[in-house]
């Protein structure tokens, strides 16, 4: 049997280690700094259309009269961009995104989303962890564990994951994940007390000492790391969900321990009824947590890639409790290091009934392609075809 540092740290982690819900990291060799993927799911189906709205066309402001975004007066939308000369308008409680979007560093993808007519929530998330769309064959890993299966270079060298998030089955496929997402309790697994009687207990030459060795050593650089780096909290964060799970992850980042790909859920976009308020508040929330982790990170953002998405948008059309219903396409959002960001990618498919996926935004941008330039352009993977094999890539050109 063969056994590697990254399963010894799992069965050493477990039940040791406090876990993040919602945040799944996944580690390769500590060193050299390492590009970092962070995929953020804004689960439940967030309202692109309310984040950045073509408010200034009939189409939207007809099917939306009394919840959609509006260009003037009180809580009117932001200006932002156009695209395909259709202006856009960004909800007015997002408005460090017009920060990040003026200083080059965010990308928004409009109309983007599954290609699916699949209206259930927990069917599309499932696509969007795998890498899948409708009528395609299943495949029981995912699209995360894909890329670290076929990228060159050693396979990683252990990867960790929290409870509680479906998340997780992105990352299926990675054998043994230890639950780090707080890694200042990586020094509770090996003490610095009980780590040379450990040694000496193991100091022969079996494959299991061996294995159990380079597992010291590995929890040893990360508890050495751990202490060149004191917590420093960042004011900026806020005591939002969303804040409170980068928090820790910036700072796995910093300590350049190798963490490559990150998860991170942030739900509660399923908004049926009263959506100004209730979107309010979200949007507010995930505009300031990005912008304070980006503050954060500092320098190290320039190895980092945020891709924000969720599993479909909203219907066009208010329903009756001024909410939305389950739609088709939404809006993307790429932030950091790489990115072409000051700038609206996709087609944008218009609001005309004849235009629309069955009274739907139609998906114009496939999320894949989104993933796949991603991973190309930074993560390493040199054969995009093996993550996602039915697709035909076609960068949209977001990322340097």
């Amino acid at each position: 049997m063969t056994l590697s540092r990254r399963h010894l740290l799992s069965a050493a982690g477990a039940g040791l280690v406090p876990m993040m819900p919602g945040l799944n990291v996944a580690f390769g060799a500590s060193g050299a700094p390492t590009n970092t993927l962070v995929f953020l799911f804004l689960r439940f189906g967030m309202d692109g259309l309310q984040m950045l709205a073509p408010a200034d066309e009939a189409g939207y402001r007809d099917r939306r009269p009394t919840i959609g975004l509006r260009t003037t007066g009180g809580g009117s939308g932001v200006a932002l961009d156009t695209l395909d000369k259709v202006q856009f308008f960004l909800h007015p409680q997002a408005l460090q995104f017009r920060e990040m979007y003026k200083a080059g560093t965010l990308a928004f993808v409009h109309a983007a989303g599954v290609p699916t007519a699949q209206r259930s929530h927990f069917e599309v998330q499932d696509m969007a962890v795998r890498g899948m769309a409708d009528e395609e064959r299943y495949v029981d890993s995912g699209w995360m564990a894909r890329h670290f299966q076929t990228r060159p270079g050693t396979a990683s060298e252990f990867a960790a994951s929290s409870e509680g998030s479906p998340v997780n089955s992105a990352l299926r496929g990675v054998f043994g994940m230890v639950p780090t997402s707080q890694l200042d309790t990586m020094r509770y697994i090996v003490t610095e007390e009980r780590e040379p009687l450990l040694r000496a207990l193991n100091s022969g030459n079996t494959a299991v000492a061996r294995s159990i060795r380079q597992t010291l050593d590995t929890v040893a650089v990360v508890r050495d790391k751990i202490q060149s780096l004191p917590p420093t909290p960042n004011p900026n964060y806020t005591f939002g969900a969303l804040s409170q799970t980068l928090q820790p992850l910036a700072r796995a980042i910093k300590l350049d321990v190798g963490v490559e790909l990150a998860t991170v859920d942030f739900g509660g976009w399923d908004h049926h009824d009263q959506l100004p308020g209730l979107f309010a508040a979200q949007a507010r929330e995930l505009s300031n947590a990005l912008f304070a982790f980006t503050d954060d990170l500092g320098s190290a953002m320039n190895r980092v890639t945020v891709v924000a998405m969720t599993e479909f948008g909203r219907r066009v059309y208010q329903n009756g409790s001024n909410g939305t219903d389950h739609g088709a396409a939404s809006v993307m959002m790429v932030l950091g290091g790489g990115v072409k960001g000051g700038k609206i990618y996709g087609s944008w498919p218009g609001l005309k009934d004849g235009d629309l996926d069955n009274g739907d935004l139609r998906v114009t941008t496939d999320y894949r392609q989104v993933l796949a330039e991603v991973l190309q352009k930074r993560q390493g993977q040199a054969a995009v075809e093996g993550v996602f094999p039915t697709i035909a890539y076609k960068p949209l050109g977001l990322i340097t």
